[in-house]
């Protein structure tokens, strides 16, 4: 009875040990998609700020003499909105980015992730060493 006892023990370690494998690969996979629609949702939402002010800026320029209040207010408005959003993307970014140091935000603009405007926002939320939070 020992004996079929240690088998069990071992095969239900070895099962365990399987299970406890697969989920850390599940996890790993998770983070990467995470991570990757964070970056592509930091590029839309920087996009979609980049063209709201350039609408903003074309209609003042094009209609200098005949500007509506209303237009501009919702304009400004779609812009504002669109800000939060840009900055949610970063933080998003912040939480799912293993490191988030001023080294990888110079990384991050040399392989053209960011750009020079951008920085400073990465570098409010960037630290000396950030642990990954899990």
């Amino acid at each position: 009875m020992t004996d079929f006892a240690t088998y069990l023990g071992t095969v239900i370690g070895i099962i365990g040990l399987a299970i406890a494998f697969w989920q850390h690969r599940q996890r790993k996979q998770l983070e990467h998609v995470i991570r990757a629609n964070n970056w592509f949702n930091y590029a839309r939402s920087n996009n979609a700020t980049g063209n709201t002010q350039l609408a903003l800026t074309l209609y003042k320029e094009k209609h200098t003499d005949n500007l509506s209040p209303e237009v501009i207010e919702q304009l400004a408005k779609a812009d504002a909105f669109g800000q939060e959003v840009y900055k949610e993307s970063v933080r998003q970014l912040h939480f799912s980015e293993p490191s988030f140091t001023k080294k990888d935000i110079e990384r991050w603009k040399g392989e053209g992730k960011i750009n020079d405007k951008s920085a400073p926002l990465f570098l409010q939320l960037s630290t000396h060493t950030k642990e990954k939070n899990v």
